[in-house]
């Protein structure tokens, strides 16, 4: 698991070299229930400078900082930075193939502080639709998992958001229906 405090360190060292991203996987959940862990791994959305034209660019970051540079299950980097005797992996996403995250959730993520870090992050409804529209067992399942979560701190989905971001990464039937199974939609 990564401390907060660790991932606060590696996402402003990112910062500071220019990398303009957005938090795309569960730790949108934990972000927002405000834990003090953020997950095994951090799931960023990279939208410059690109992933795929720009590997370089990557590689040296992580030469620079004696980290760890591997491949995602998509073949995008993966980074292992070492920060205060914690790994954190960093798995670097664009679309690619059957990963797909529709623009308008990264031009309208939400901007969230942590202790003064200011960070871009799709909002728990899209995160729910990414997961939803997977279909993957492992998926429903931590979507029940996330559902407990959610019940726990208190935190109300917003069922238009659900709805409206189904619609723009399509399959809306499907992803309603999944959703509405689990017991996020009435």
């Amino acid at each position: 698991m990564v401390s907060l405090k660790a991932f606060i360190e590696v996402i402003r060292k990112l910062l500071d070299e220019g990398i303009k991203f957005t938090i795309i996987g569960d730790t949108v959940i934990l972000l927002n229930t405000k834990s003090e862990d953020v997950g095994e791994d951090i799931d960023i959305f990279v939208e410059s400078p690109s992933i795929l034209e720009n590997e370089n660019f990557y590689e040296e970051i992580v030469e620079r900082n004696n980290w760890l540079y591997g491949h995602t299950w998509l073949n995008t980097p993966r980074i292992t930075a070492i920060i205060n005797n914690e790994e954190v992996n960093l798995d670097l996403y664009d679309n690619l193939y059957d990963f797909y995250i529709p623009e308008s959730f990264i031009k309208n993520a939400q901007r969230i502080d942590i202790n003064g870090l200011r960070i871009r992050a799709i909002n728990i409804e899209q995160y729910l639709v990414l997961k939803s529209y997977s279909g993957k067992e492992e998926d429903m399942l931590k979507l029940k998992e996330i559902l407990v979560i959610l019940k726990r701190n208190k935190i109300k989905i917003d069922e238009n958001k659900i709805v409206e971001a189904a619609r723009e990464l399509g399959e809306e039937s499907t992803i309603i229906r999944r959703l509405k199974e689990i017991g996020y939609l009435r």
